[in-house]
């Protein structure tokens, strides 16, 4: 398992500018073309240059390419000094399927913004938590042009912006005040690491939850998974996503706001609903791994998560 504790500092990126090149990898699902040059497109004209992977067009099978390719392009991003900022294309499934080729040293070397979200979760966590750097919980390239707002939220933080250092949940679930570094992600992949030397930290976390089209039933039993792994024991607070599409079947009565609040009934801390980072609206970037405080239904981070200028 990764170490629970660690004394180093952070690691921040530096804000991107207009006119930086940005990369544009996809280390899962293969991607739909009209929908990357649309995205690649919106990017440009935010006034930033744009590289794609080599495996960005690629197919193998499901994947955008072989794992190879994939960790390569990732690895490649990485080390290219030319190179401000990483944006990934879409999630879908295979990101995981990188993580014993990681090369977290080179990561380390060359902290860089990291944006995405759903099975990007995998390589997110292991960035917060292996190299201890920070990595946005925002949107994918393939759904800029159709989120305008997300995107223009998203470009503002990773551009030094502090509009979106102050965010509110839907409802509480469990009032209180919590402070500590946020962590988490999509809940599938989350639940995906337990047990492998990839598992999530939750000790002390901020954790923040969401997930898309999984059924009410599906989401109490990851959350049970969770908590019988101990992972929901000694987190500060919990932050739910919007859960978008996680509905029940017509003859289901129980809702996934039901599971979130029997799962958490008897909670010490603060627990909150409907922070929209991710799938559904999508407009609030996340920055995973700075330390941030939760109030209630309200969110703020307590430091930048770029390095200074």
């Amino acid at each position: 398992m990764a170490e629970k504790t660690s004394k180093a500092a952070t690691r921040k990126p530096a804000a991107l500018q207009a006119g930086d090149l940005i990369a544009v990898i996809a280390p899962g699902a293969a991607v739909d073309a009209a929908a990357l040059s649309a995205g690649v497109r919106f990017i440009e004209r935010a006034g930033f240059r744009v590289q794609l992977g080599n495996a960005a067009r690629n197919r193998s099978g499901y994947l955008a390419g072989t794992d190879i390719e994939r960790v390569n392009d990732l690895h490649d991003a990485f080390a290219d000094p030319e190179i401000k900022g990483i944006l990934t294309a879409r999630g879908g499934y295979g990101s995981g399927r990188l993580l014993d080729r990681l090369d977290v040293d080179l990561i380390r070397k060359n902290p860089k913004v990291f944006v995405g979200h759903s099975d990007i979760t995998f390589v997110m966590n292991v960035i917060v938590q292996q190299v201890r750097a920070v990595a946005f919980h925002g949107p994918m390239v393939c759904g800029l042009d159709r989120q305008p707002e997300a995107a223009a939220a998203m470009l503002g933080m990773i551009g030094g912006s502090r509009a979106g250092w102050h965010q509110a949940a839907a409802e509480v679930i469990q009032p209180g005040i919590a402070e500590g570094i946020l962590a988490g992600g999509c809940l599938s992949a989350l639940v995906a690491t337990i047990g492998t030397e990839h598992q999530i930290v939750t000790e002390g976390r901020l954790l923040f939850i969401e997930d898309v089209n999984e059924k009410p039933f599906r989401v109490d039993r990851m959350l049970t998974h969770m908590r019988q792994a101990g992972l929901l024991d000694d987190v500060a607070g919990v932050m739910f996503g919007e859960m978008f599409g996680c509905t029940a079947g017509p003859d289901e009565a129980v809702t996934v706001r039901d599971v979130v609040r029997e799962a958490f009934r008897d909670a010490s801390y603060p627990v909150a609903f409907g922070l929209s980072s991710g799938h559904g609206s999508g407009t609030v970037t996340l920055p995973l791994g700075v330390r941030a405080r939760l109030a209630g239904e309200r969110l703020a981070l307590l430091e930048s998560p770029l390095a200074e200028q």
